[in-house]
């Protein structure tokens, strides 16, 4: 992590968002969405109609509809059939206190990060604790005053 010693300032979006997230069609079956997130590791995908921003798709959503006795198990379902309604949404600038208390007051587990009307990226609980993490690591670690 990069010098983030000045705790008078608060961090933006920008510090911790995975940038140019992948994403998948809204109308893509969801075989599609799991092995786009198997093959890039990811929990969380953005979800697009047409090229633009649509909501989001979890890991979760797709587990939860794969449960024995769910639906999933009856017929062919889609991206749109499972992805969130209402996804919480972002600008790249927004204080990052104010997104992390509102991740952790609502439940969400991710968050869309838009930089002047496009997609710039995703936080996800995962990438906010590793943040967090780092940046106490970074405050109690020595100063090195030494000059080279």
């Amino acid at each position: 992590m990069s010098k983030i010693r000045d705790i008078h300032h608060m961090p933006t979006l920008a510090a911790l968002m995975t940038p140019f997230p992948y994403h998948i069609d809204i109308e893509a079956p969801i075989e599609d969405a799991e092995a786009l997130m198997d093959e890039h590791q990811v929990h969380h995908l953005p979800v697009t109609r047409d090229g633009d921003l649509e909501t989001i798709i979890s890991r979760g959503d797709i587990e939860r509809a794969q449960s024995p006795g769910h639906r999933l198990e009856e017929q062919q379902f889609y991206v749109r059939d499972l992805c969130a309604r209402r996804p919480y949404i972002a600008d790249i600038h927004d204080p990052l206190d104010k997104i992390l208390l509102a991740m952790a007051d609502t439940g969400i587990g991710s968050v869309l990060v838009m930089k002047e009307g496009e997609l710039a990226g995703i936080i996800t609980v995962t990438d906010a604790l590793r943040f967090c993490g780092e940046f106490l690591a970074d405050l109690t670690r020595p100063v090195d005053d030494s000059v080279a």
